[in-house]
């Protein structure tokens, strides 16, 4: 027998992005069931039992946006391109951080006093397979695959990973917070940018 209407999963991913706009706008403290049902046309009972309890709900909200941001970074094809493919990885984490500003910014930790959602300290089921290392670990796929072709000159792996990673991040931050800054054609500026973090990156030989 079907789930009633309530009780489906596009209702469940639609209180999950409610609750990351509660936890965005005013810190996780601010998450409040009454009014997270009354929107949905619902009883708070309704919300423990697809959860089981408001910290299991804030729960849920980090580890949906982990797990949908390492979704949009694998779900990147794979080419015999690699640098197209590092590209194309960033362009698809600027994608989803834009279509998803709340769970962006819960993954990043944002939202006044929370827990500890941050991907440094982002812990989730093992069987899950989700950690602050998954989120990553496409993007140092694509940085190795790169340095293996000679795109990307010979400098320590990690070093380059965790540069393009907070480049990447700040600029999409900046995009998401002050456009206005940015460019009149966001998708163009942010090609130069990437671009040129390639260049920073490239081997001596090629910049000269």
């Amino acid at each position: 027998m079907a789930r009633p209407k309530k009780f489906d999963d596009e209702t469940r991913a639609a209180l999950i992005r409610d609750t990351a706009d509660q936890i965005v706008t005013g810190g996780v403290e601010s998450v409040s069931l009454r009014p997270l049902a009354a929107k949905h046309g619902f009883s708070t009972t309704a919300i423990y039992t697809m959860f089981g309890s408001r910290g299991a709900l804030i729960g849920a909200v980090i580890h949906e946006s982990v797990r949908s941001f390492i979704k949009s970074q694998e779900s990147v094809p794979v080419t015999d391109d690699p640098l197209a493919d590092l590209l194309d990885l960033g362009r698809a984490y600027r994608g989803w951080a834009l279509s998803f500003p709340a769970l962006y910014n819960v993954m990043m930790g944002r939202g006044g006093k929370r827990p500890n959602i941050n991907l440094e300290n982002f812990t989730e089921d093992p069987s899950d397979g989700l950690s602050s290392r998954a989120a990553i670990d496409t993007l140092l796929r694509r940085v190795d695959e790169c340095m293996k072709a000679g795109v990307l000159g010979d400098f320590p792996l990690n070093e380059v990973v965790y540069s393009i990673w907070a480049s990447v991040h700040g600029w999409v931050s900046m995009e998401a917070t002050r456009p206005a800054l940015v460019s009149q054609n966001s998708d163009e500026a942010f090609e130069r940018y990437m671009r040129s973090l390639i260049r920073a990156w490239s081997p001596p030989a090629l910049v000269e």
